[in-house]
């Protein structure tokens, strides 16, 4: 499990966070497509310059989110949040706003990191400077959905999984987006943008879609957006002009500008009021011009 820097810069001030879904791995590189582009470190440095870009790598199986005994969804988001944390401690780094964009199960990793880093002494700080987040094809089950789960199950090439197993191997699935929805109908105060896969793919021999509109939307979250990819093409774009990185560049450069402070060094449209108190002696009746601006009171004329 490895934070990444994909883009740096000296000026930058916030934090763009990518957090990778299932299938995921040395043989299938998040975020890259199959030209080899890896879209946040090639195309989005230029349109968001703000932001510093970094990755969250893990290694992950469907079992891990799938898991009736063992918490393994908190593990990978408390080992997440404190490599976070460790990588903002230069300077004024702590205190950055932070975005996260998280395709498919990642975006499960990423809720379920704010729920439980809100009741912790030191993450609650790092929560506190989330601003944004986009899920990608994240699903939010609910009772009602859970037999959706086995398309992940096809996806995979193993055996779908009957209700008495399903059920109690859903308990996690089942509490993060509730849990999550709680927390940002309360204390959390977070921008959500959810997007759902606009193409089917081909699973055990039909065209499914692993994540609809249905399960994108979080609960107490604006509806859920189309993206024209499929489940897995959503988060490898190979265009910098793709029509679905533009989308997701406009939600993120009207959230930066919403969320950052104007830079310290004002610009060039600065107003320098600078007035002089020059006097002039001798037999001048007059005032020093070329470096007065604002308002000018209490002028001395000497004779």
């Amino acid at each position: 499990m490895l934070l990444k820097v994909l883009r740096d810069r000296a000026d930058a001030r916030v934090d763009i966070v990518f957090v990778h879904g299932w299938k995921a791995n040395a043989n299938h590189p998040s975020w890259t497509s199959s030209q080899f582009i890896c879209w946040p470190e090639k195309f989005l440095p230029a349109k968001v310059p703000e932001a510093r870009i970094l990755s969250y790598n893990y290694e992950c199986q469907l079992n891990d989110f799938w898991n009736k005994d063992d918490d393994l969804i908190t593990e990978l988001s408390n080992d997440m949040m404190d490599q976070i944390m460790d990588r903002r401690t230069e300077g004024d780094q702590g205190n950055w706003p932070v975005i996260f964009i998280a395709h498919c199960l990642g975006g499960l990793v990423v809720e379920n990191a704010l729920v439980h880093g809100s009741q912790h002494d030191e993450r609650k700080n790092l929560v506190d400077c989330v601003r944004g987040l986009v899920l990608l094809a994240t699903p939010h089950y609910q009772p009602s959905t859970l037999s959706q789960v086995n398309k992940y199950f096809l996806l995979a090439g193993e055996k779908p999984l009957g209700n008495d197993e399903l059920i109690p191997r859903s308990k996690w699935v089942l509490s993060i987006p509730r849990d999550f929805a709680r927390l940002r109908s309360g204390q959390l105060e977070v921008d959500t943008l959810c997007c759902y896969e606009g193409t089917a793919m081909m699973v055990d021999g039909e065209k499914v879609k692993i994540v609809d509109m249905s399960l994108a939307r979080l609960p107490g979250a604006p509806a859920a957006e189309r993206l024209a990819a499929d489940h897995l093409g959503i988060a490898q774009i190979a265009n910098g002009e793709d029509r679905d990185i533009g989308k997701l560049v406009r939600v993120l450069k009207r959230w930066v500008a919403k969320i950052l402070p104007p830079p310290e060094d004002g610009n060039a449209n600065t107003k320098v009021n600078n007035v002089s108190t020059a006097s002039f002696e001798g037999h001048n009746y007059g005032i020093q011009m070329g470096q007065n601006s604002g308002t000018m009171s209490g002028f001395r004329f000497a004779k």
